[in-house]
């Protein structure tokens, strides 16, 4: 019997419809086609999901936008694409500077993308805004690094509290302080009153969203942006909530009264008790205690709160690099002021030499 006879005049029907259900059958199980950047294609696996983390596929298997050149999908193909072409080079981009240590050029692709991961949890979203804090803090915009940092220290907290490893790409990680809340790549010390007014918006309303309880670390950054806002009210309330961090409170208290140019009892409790403060908060005691006695109308008071300034460079200058590079800009105008003309030169070649990379060099 030939193949095409048949004795049934249902038969070719039936036969065509059989064919035409495994057609679309293999056509489902293998209409998503997933081009990867190192150029492996996947075919045999179906998108069952994705958002700004990645995507999810029905093995289980995720993928973050960075490792994705293109795809075919057979649901939201529109959505799929807007989402990788906003998302993927920037993803991309941002991690190949990690790798290789390249901070000042995080900033452009962190900035793009920060306003849609900083709520987020997860990795993804982690790397965005440790690219963020690390790529200002190189651009010298300090004040702007403290919100995306929040976010950063949350999630170290949170992977701390389910025993899990923080994922980032290159070799560099964040130092912090988890009971604290604090991180020495970050000293609570400002510079830009104008960067300050501007950032403290976005940090007073970070900080109400983080896990609680807040560390005291928190309001210790708070409360001092605050101050070189000039927001007083809200330097005080932050302080209010500073709770086992008596140094830095006595640092805040000495900070609020040099900038308002009035001697009290901060600046004295400093000098009598810094040395009792740990590596931590002597640098900040030195620096305030120091700008404190600068603008003395004694030129011996002056004398010494140069050597405070110093002393922070020569103890502390590696480890806060900011701090000591500021101390040297205090120390180089006061010199000038007072007729020193060799020294002011001496100290600037100091901080150019030393700190090239600093805000005030």
């Amino acid at each position: 019997m030939q193949v095409n006879d048949c004795r049934y005049p249902t038969c070719g029907v039936r036969w065509f419809a059989c064919l035409a259900l495994l057609a679309v059958a293999g056509s489902a199980r293998g209409a998503d086609r997933i081009i990867l950047r190192n150029l492996e294609i996947l075919t045999d696996k179906t998108v069952t999901e994705f958002n700004e983390d990645g995507i999810q596929l029905d093995d289980g298997t995720r993928l973050t936008w960075d490792v994705i050149e293109k795809a075919k999908v057979a649901k939201r193909q529109a959505e799929f694409d807007q989402m990788l072409s906003e998302l993927g080079t920037h993803l991309y981009r941002i991690r190949q500077r990690m790798k290789v240590g390249d901070y000042r050029g995080l900033v452009t692709h962190a900035n793009a993308l920060y306003i849609r991961y900083e709520k987020r949890k997860s990795d993804t979203a982690y790397m965005v805004c440790q690219a963020l804090m690390w790529g200002r803090i190189a651009s010298g915009q300090r004040e702007a690094a403290l919100q995306p940092y929040l976010r950063c220290f949350d999630w170290h907290r949170q992977c701390q509290a389910a025993s899990r490893q923080v994922v980032l790409p290159g070799q560099r990680r964040l130092q912090v302080d988890l009971q604290r809340g604090m991180t020495p790549e970050l000293a609570p010390v400002w510079f830009d009153g104008e960067a300050a007014k501007k950032a403290l918006p976005g940090v007073s309303s970070t900080i109400k969203t983080l896990d609680l309880p807040h560390p005291p670390g928190v309001h210790a950054y708070h409360a001092t942006l605050a101050l070189a806002a000039g927001q007083s009210d809200v330097a005080a309330n932050a302080v209010g909530q500073l709770q086992g961090m008596e140094a830095m409170k006595a640092i805040i208290a000495a900070q609020t009264e040099v900038m308002k140019a009035e001697k009290g009892g901060g600046v004295e409790f400093l000098r009598t008790r810094y040395t009792q403060f740990d590596s931590e908060m002597q640098p900040l005691a030195l620096y305030w205690l120091g700008r404190a006695k600068l603008v003395d109308s004694d030129r011996r008071v002056r004398e010494e709160g140069l050597l405070d300034l110093l002393k922070v460079v020569a103890t502390f200058g590696d480890q806060q690099p900011e701090l000591a590079a500021a101390g040297l800009y205090a120390a180089m105008q006061v010199l000038a002021r007072d007729g020193d003309s060799k020294g002011s030169i001496a100290v600037r070649r100091e901080l150019l030499d030393r700190y090239g990379q600093t805000w005030h060099a």
